[in-house]
């Protein structure tokens, strides 16, 4: 198991190599501050702003709308947007969602929850994300995200703003969780494969994540599987049995 800074490293490296063909002109950077932040990704850094992109320039200077969102030191919400985001929670139990591209590459984020309780939110339309949970208890959830036209609707609960899923009542949607053979040597403990109409829609990479929350068929329903007790298999558990800030995201107790 790679230390804190070994996940780090590993985080920086994917993005580095999935912007191979950028130049070096750096992302949109945001660094949150000493509240319950919420960073949502500025989509700037692409082929429309001539600074990055002059426009006598042919070749690619520009990232694809990439963003790196960095929280501070409690719990907060980051949102990439389009792009291949890399998001970095630091200390405090974050929300993290990678983007909702709604199938816009390039698509595919990457998590690093870091310190605290993390909740990482995929939604369908995002590329296939590799998830680094952390210290604490982490979640990853894969399930279809509320709107507000093209970014995650945010509702009130408590003292934060969170977005809220739509993980029940979805027979359309499916997944598997799978345990990453040791001899491929790719770093990851599992692998969670969500379908869609029973075609495989995308491979989430998992490390150091306790808990994943998938669609379930049933109203009122969620499948979780708990690979901190080397579960890969889904059980349905009732969404009214989640409390704080899971309960809220799966609906319960949040408001606008």
């Amino acid at each position: 198991m790679f230390s804190l800074s070994r996940h780090r490293r590993l985080v920086l490296l994917l993005l580095i190599v999935a912007a191979a063909t950028a130049s070096a002109a750096g992302a949109a950077l945001q660094v949150g501050g000493g509240g319950r932040d919420v960073l949502i990704g500025k989509d700037n850094d692409n082929a429309t702003n001539t600074f990055i992109q002059p426009s006598d320039v042919t070749a690619k200077q520009h990232l694809d709308n990439t963003d790196i969102l960095r929280g501070g030191p409690n719990g907060d919400l980051l949102i990439g947007l389009k792009g291949s985001d890399l998001l970095e929670g630091e200390q405090g139990s974050d929300i993290l969602v990678g983007g909702v591209e709604q199938a816009t590459a390039p698509n595919s984020d990457l998590i690093d929850g870091d310190q605290g309780d993390d909740i990482n939110i995929w939604a369908p339309g995002d590329g296939s994300d590799a998830v680094i949970g952390g210290r604490g208890y982490d979640t990853s959830i894969s399930a279809p995200i509320v709107l507000a036209g093209s970014t995650p609707a945010l509702f009130t609960s408590g003292y934060r703003q969170v977005p809220h899923v739509s993980i029940d009542n979805k027979p359309q949607f499916t997944c598997t969780v799978e345990k990453v053979p040791a001899n491929l040597d790719l770093g990851f403990d599992y692998v969670t494969r969500f379908f869609a109409n029973g075609r495989l829609a995308v491979t989430i990479r998992l490390q150091d994540v306790e808990q994943v929350l998938c669609p379930s068929p049933n109203v009122g329903m969620v499948n979780v599987a708990n690979v901190a007790a080397g579960q890969d298999t889904f059980s349905e558990v009732p969404i009214a049995s989640f409390t704080g800030d899971l309960g809220a995201i799966l609906g319960n107790g949040a408001v606008l």
